[in-house]
């Protein structure tokens, strides 16, 4: 299944060299992983171009080399943080999926703490939300549940693939804006907000399982 058509916002912000040796691609690490702590510990102001350089124990002109500048820097730090977050939900979703339960507490509390503990991953939430180019992040994502999700509801109900795809994609981008409000809110918001989402989203799934 296709995804909705792209904005006509801006470029997305990338990296400026594709890392092919195992020397770059830990230099690369080690630049999100200064960027991360940076977020983490002293916020968003305090990762320049220059403080990342410094913590990362490179020159400067290296992590230009790599990054245009520190929002492709923080896209780069979402995307690495959301794929690994992806691939320990699929996981879970597949394991709940064999055992023949699937429930949405379990899965959906684990994907927002994974994000919430994940280190400087909230700033650069806020970050992405300012800038609109960025939301390509965001919906590789989703994309990447909703093929799971796909997969299960192919195996536990009768909808057809095509159906199946589409029914995952909007369960994928709904869970997501409302994880992200989750992230950003107060924790008593954040707490109610993820209750009514388990409610809703364990309710389309009976739905869809017991009754296509």
């Amino acid at each position: 299944m296709s995804s909705p058509p792209r904005s006509s916002s801006a470029p997305l912000p990338r990296q400026r060299v594709v890392p092919v040796q195992q020397r770059s691609r830990l230099k690369i690490e080690s630049i999100l992983d200064a960027t991360a702590g940076l977020l983490a510990e002293q916020g968003m102001e305090a990762a320049s171009m220059l403080a990342i350089a410094e913590r990362a124990g490179l020159p400067p002109a290296t992590v230009y080399h790599y990054f245009e500048s520190r929002l492709a820097v923080f896209a780069a730090l979402a995307e690495r943080t959301m794929a690994q977050v992806d691939d320990e939900l699929a996981r879970h979703i597949e394991r709940f999926a064999s055992a023949g339960d699937i429930a949405a507490g379990p899965l959906l509390n684990h994907l927002h703490a994974a994000y919430r503990q994940a280190p400087g991953y909230v700033l650069v939430l806020q970050a992405l939300r300012a800038e609109p180019s960025l939301r390509e992040v965001v919906r590789a994502s989703n994309q990447r549940i909703a093929n799971v999700l796909a997969h299960v509801l192919q195996e536990r109900t009768r909808l057809s693939p095509q159906r199946a795809a589409r029914v995952a994609w909007i369960l994928s981008e709904s869970c997501e804006q409302v994880l992200q409000e989750a992230l950003v809110a107060e924790p008593e918001v954040a707490a109610e907000l993820m209750q009514e989402l388990v409610i809703i989203v364990d309710t389309l799934f009976r739905h869809y399982t017991t009754t296509e």
